[in-house]
């Protein structure tokens, strides 16, 4: 019978140096114990007990940095006999029963196993000092562990090193057997320790998000799916058919990443879906992530490209040729493929993220070895980028004009890493930044300065609205935009000229003031999903040089659905069946115009000046905002006045859509999903 260890019947006592030796064994009733749990990290015991104070507001995670210095015992009582295995200890642990060491193992991602009599025992896990390692200003060279680099302090996340029993622990657990899958010739089969456990002729095939059901079978205890990818230079193909790859960067869901958070992990990974993605990149930066994300993404239709725990540097890029370091590596990989290649959901190994290496690199050729042994079925890529074909960034916005230069007149099959940065949301900033510390919101502020300071445009965002920034509501509206206008059109140009496209980032593990992600900590969207999630659904687009047109004589545009130029009040400036479309400035009566394709698919909001200061002048729009009911409650918004409602935004809830612009007499129905009240603003509609 299998018996979970897990939960919060554990203590926790942490020290400096050796001096843990001779504390295994003390009595359970000892001074200084603290309640812990497993799964966990040690900081959120620490958190919980009120030892350290909130790690995720202000800049109070650096109160909380002193604890990777510790070895950090973890003990409970255990009853009965049989096998104990550990899931996963983050990353270095000697075990000991009842006083007499009994195992010791190195490396987060890895299991193992000890034997106990039967009987009353003392379970105790010293989680020794996390290993030395490097921050993103660095030298990957000198990376000797197979472990998460983000928490060593990374431009999305401050340096908060995890420790911990982050994984489960059971007794007289089920045999860790691996299944195989293959397709071959029509055939399904599932091999277990050798022995076909399951054989189906013509099974139903398991398709990614948008192109087919996700049909699942049961082989024992797992399920398994059936479908054939090759992903060949840099061309993706599922079940014979060719298809476009439409994803995101994933991060970890926490820099604490041991609390299991089952709720968020499921939330995030169906906003995923809900986007129209098919893609899910596991950045070298972060995690071999948990089950539960593997089982997710088979069920979503979420093609997984997994990468090791291995990351570029500030400096240099190249990983050590260490032997020690390759074997550990190589050791890490033959226990990971085997346990992940059942599922259909992952596509692609790669060996890490923008590493100076190829196949001839010794660390990556002998990863590239065992996937060719152990799953040779799934693609392999040694890094990304590599060559032309797969690029990287830029990772910020690039001004009004060169921004659509830059993703106009790029050549790469695939863009598997790029972003725009903005503000967070309304009410993330208000949990993360005490209301005195929130203005100015620029880098002058040492509270911004810590909570995502490489992604603080605010100079940009003053210089694009004519210096008029005077709070920081106004400063997160407008930094917002220039993220959700800017990621927008990148992903648009990147799908126009029928390449891949993987946008930086979705999620964030760390609650920042600043960042690249899409989806806040809290896991609501910023306006930027909605916008690339518009270009995953299939909307059409427009290729125009800027969105601010002044010194020029006429806005135009490529367009790839009927469209029209519109003004502030609803008149038709121009239109246009497909193709070309274009006019003379002087025809709107507006300093603020709107390009709309095919009655409001997709639309652009653009201005006859130099910059998007008209935005901040817009004369008041009038919308009425009506509940619904059904399936999916939601919200009708009708702009019952006669101006245009510019950049209109639903905050603090997940809709089917947002950030849209309602031209006068016209209304769109939204759907909200999950709890939250839902506030309403725009550029000139106050909530």
């Amino acid at each position: 019978m299998v018996t979970c260890l897990d939960g919060e019947e554990w203590q926790l006592k942490g020290w400096l140096g050796e001096e843990w030796r001779f504390h295994v064994n003390k009595p359970w009733d000892a001074p200084g114990w603290l309640p812990a749990r497993v799964p966990g990290s040690v900081v959120d015991d620490l958190w919980r007990a009120g030892e350290v104070p909130d790690p995720y507001r202000m800049r109070q995670s650096r109160d909380a940095e002193w604890a990777a210095e510790r070895t950090w015992i973890y003990r409970r009582r255990v009853h009965g006999g049989g096998t104990i295995r550990f899931d996963g200890i983050d990353h270095e642990a000697t075990v000991f029963v009842d006083g007499d060491e009994v195992a010791g193992h190195v490396g987060a991602f890895t299991r193992f196993e000890i034997e106990i009599e039967e009987g009353e025992h003392l379970l105790a896990v010293a989680v020794h000092a996390a290993p030395e390692s490097e921050a993103q200003v660095g030298r990957t060279s000198r990376v000797r562990v197979h472990k998460p680099r983000m928490n060593y302090g990374w431009d999305f996340c401050p340096r908060l090193v995890h420790q911990g029993i982050w994984r489960s622990v059971t007794l007289d657990p089920a045999p860790g057997a691996a299944p195989r899958v293959r397709l071959e010739d029509g055939i399904g089969t599932v091999e277990m320790d050798g022995e076909v456990v399951l054989r189906i002729e013509s099974p139903e095939l398991w398709w990614p998000n948008g192109m087919g059901a996700q049909r699942l079978y049961r082989a024992g205890a797992f399920n398994v799916g059936f479908r054939a990818i090759s992903f060949e230079d840099y061309r993706l193909v599922v079940n014979g058919e060719p298809t476009q790859i439409r994803g995101w960067n994933w991060v970890p869901l926490d820099v604490l990443y041991g609390v299991p958070r089952p709720e968020k992990l499921a939330h995030l990974l169906e906003l995923l879906a809900r986007a129209g993605a098919n893609l899910v990149r596991v950045w070298g930066g972060g995690l071999i992530e948990t089950p539960e994300f593997y089982e997710h993404c088979d069920r979503l239709g979420l093609l997984v490209w997994q990468e090791l725990s291995q990351s570029s540097s500030g400096f240099e890029s190249k990983p050590s040729d260490d032997p020690a370091f390759v074997e550990t590596i190589v050791g890490d990989a033959r226990e990971i493929i085997p346990r992940l290649r059942r599922h259909p959901s992952l596509a692609i190994w790669c060996g890490g993220n923008e590493l100076d290496g190829d196949d001839s690199t010794p660390v990556l050729g002998a990863v590239r070895d065992v996937v060719r042994e152990l799953d040779p079925e799934r693609a392999w890529l040694p890094t990304s980028p590599l060559g032309e074909k797969d690029v990287h960034g830029p990772w910020e916005h690039q001004g009004l004009h060169k921004h659509h230069e830059h993703y106009d007149t790029r050549t790469s099959r695939l863009h598997s890493e790029f972003g725009v940065e903005g503000m967070t949301n309304g009410a993330a900033l208000e949990a993360l930044v005490d209301e005195e510390h929130r203005w100015p919101a620029d880098r002058t502020n040492p509270v911004y300065e810590h909570l995502g300071a490489w992604w603080n445009n605010a100079s940009l965002v003053q210089k694009v609205f004519g210096g008029r920034i005077a709070d920081v509501d106004m400063m997160r509206r407008a930094s917002q935009w220039l993220q959700y206008d800017g990621l927008r059109y990148a992903v648009e140009a990147t799908l126009r000229r029928g390449a891949g496209v993987i946008p930086w980032q979705f999620n964030e593990p760390y609650p920042n003031a600043w960042c690249t992600c899409a989806v806040d900590y809290h896991g609501l969207p910023k306006p930027a999903y909605y916008g690339v999630a518009r270009a995953y659904r299939g909307a059409p687009s427009a290729q125009f040089e800027t969105c601010a047109w002044g010194g020029a004589v006429e806005a135009r545009a490529r367009v790839s659905a009927p469209a029209r130029f519109v003004d502030m009040n609803g008149r038709v400036a121009a239109e246009s069946s497909g193709g070309e479309i274009a006019t003379r400035l002087d025809a709107f009566s507006s300093d603020v115009f709107v390009l709309d394709l095919e009655g409001g698919a997709n639309r652009y909001v653009m201005t006859r000046g130099e910059n998007l200061e008209p935005l901040l002048d817009l004369p008041p729009a009038h919308v009425e905002l009506r509940p619904t009911s059904g399936v999916v409650p939601g919200m009708t918004l009708r702009n019952a006045g006669g101006v245009a409602a510019i950049g209109v935004v639903i905050e603090d809830v997940v809709c089917s859509d947002n950030a849209i612009d309602l031209l006068p007499g016209e209304e769109r129905t939204i759907e909200i999903y999950g709890d939250g009240t839902p506030r309403v603003g725009g550029w000139n509609v106050r909530g």
